[in-house]
């Protein structure tokens, strides 16, 4: 074995971290953009418009002060929800006659959240969309 080896192995292992942590981001996004389009679906026909703006500023405000919480960049964070605010308006745009709920499910893998010393964290499972 030499020097190097044990890099690679570790290397290997970050790599491994990383894209577990990508797959669970593109879980959440799906999460995410599934609620925001049963959010839609619940105010458009009550409101007669897809742009919120209060909402918007409330979003965008709640995610730059937990970028601010976490010493994130808030121009990072911020970019990304205006992304998903957009995404969201134009999917529903697109498909709000034909909109099916996401293949993405949250589940709770914990007691209920009464009897337990801490919130439970939830667990997003991808569930094909044939079941």
């Amino acid at each position: 074995m030499t020097a190097r080896e044990p890099s690679l192995s570790l290397l290997a292992q970050l790599r491994a971290e990383v894209a577990s942590v990508d797959h669970s981001i593109v879980l959440l996004l799906g999460a995410r953009l599934d609620a925001a389009q049963r959010a839609l679906r619940a105010r458009v026909p009550m409101e007669g418009r897809i742009t919120d703006r209060a909402q918007e500023r409330r979003v965008l405000d709640r995610a730059r002060g937990w970028a601010r919480e976490l010493e994130l960049p808030e121009p990072l964070v911020e970019g990304l929800f205006r992304e998903l605010i957009r995404e969201g308006k134009a999917r529903f745009q697109e498909h709000h006659s034909t909109a099916t709920d996401s293949p993405v499910v949250t589940l709770f893998l914990s007691e209920p959240e009464a009897r337990l010393k801490s919130a439970p964290v939830p667990q997003f499972v991808a569930v094909p969309p044939d079941r």
